[in-house]
């Protein structure tokens, strides 16, 4: 029965692989929160810039409201500068996380190299064993019919 030398190892590599995968997931997540935040803000000011767009059409909108326009506008402004930033961070964040997960993978994947091929040297050491002791039968059954 094949036994990998350096199964220990794989198993560990393996793990530390899905470790990997799963920080990666979680600045993924975060990222992709960041962008929505990012999405919202923007969507929010293009809903409050047409309102006010079609107040002022209608004729119906106050001096009060084109401040307070003017106002949220510039909190989102700095609302979405910020979250520029922090998305900027997160999308570092995750190239890391993608770095160490390659790396990760790489030496996860040169430990099965070695296993595949420990196991097709053992596989091949058996079948010249088997071979050996097929020949060996044949021999010893062909060794009793000259006897008979």
């Amino acid at each position: 029965m094949f036994r990998f030398s350096l199964q220990i190892a794989l198993d560990v590599r393996a793990r530390q692989e899905k470790m990997k995968m799963k920080d990666l997931a979680e600045k993924l997540a975060v990222e992709q929160h960041i962008t929505n935040q990012i999405d919202k803000i923007r969507e929010d000011t293009q809903a409050a810039e047409t309102g006010m767009n079609q107040a002022k059409q209608a004729r119906i909108f106050t001096i009060r409201q084109l401040k307070s326009l003017s106002g949220f506008k510039g909190r989102m402004k700095h609302t979405l500068a910020l979250r520029m930033k922090e998305l900027a961070v997160a999308k570092k964040a995750v190239m890391e996380k993608q770095e160490a997960l390659i790396e990760a993978s790489r030496s996860k994947k040169t430990l099965e190299i070695l296993k595949e091929k420990e196991e097709k040297r053992y596989l091949e050491k058996i079948s010249t064993i088997e071979r050996k002791n097929m020949d060996e039968i044949a021999g010893n059954q062909f060794a009793q019919k000259l006897r008979h």
